[in-house]
């Protein structure tokens, strides 16, 4: 089973989720308490999951985690949690660790030196800042327009770069001119 926990922020940018719908399932206690808030990889299948059905009580929420932390132990392929429905769990942890491993091995190539841009991460071999091109997408700038700006960028730098800014967003208050 997958060992990294992550932060509320980390995985709301990984699931493309609201962060305070995150925190409102830690406030609900469908997961383990920790502090600051972490969460584990069931927790993220768990959020992935309800992601697409979002009807249940807090309760059979608490009820459905739990039955996902014991199918991910025991590496059962799906559950059954009632009569007619039947969630293909192993389909959906596939789904969650494909995206965080790829990710991860995206971020490992990044560059992050108190000498490149004051030690803002950057992209391999410049000096554009990762913040940069992720926050030109929440800006609504067109995927085609950053391409033509930066050709040397793959569509992955670009989707993970949007990733990247919300899973880590800027501490502190902005820099006076």
């Amino acid at each position: 089973m997958y060992v990294e926990t992550f932060t509320p922020t980390e995985a709301a940018a990984f699931l493309e989720l609201p962060t305070k719908k995150i925190y409102k399932e830690v406030e609900y206690k469908i997961f383990p308490d920790y502090n600051p808030p972490r969460l584990n990889f069931a927790a993220l299948v768990y959020l992935r999951l309800i992601k697409e059905i979002d009807f249940f009580s807090v309760d059979f929420r608490s009820f459905l985690y739990q039955s996902l932390v014991k199918a991910l132990e025991e590496k059962l392929p799906n559950i059954e949690i009632a009569k007619f429905i039947k969630i293909e769990v192993e389909a959906i942890a596939n789904e969650v660790l494909e995206f965080i491993n790829s990710f991860q091995a995206w971020k490992k190539n990044l560059v992050s030196d108190p000498n490149i841009m004051g030690g803002e991460t950057v992209f391999p071999n410049s000096r554009l800042t990762v913040r940069h091109i992720g926050s030109m997408l929440d800006r609504a700038e067109s995927l085609e327009n950053i391409r033509e700006d930066y050709p040397y960028l793959t569509e992955e730098d670009i989707k993970f770069a949007q990733v990247y800014v919300k899973a880590y967003p800027s501490v502190g208050r902005p820099k006076k001119n």
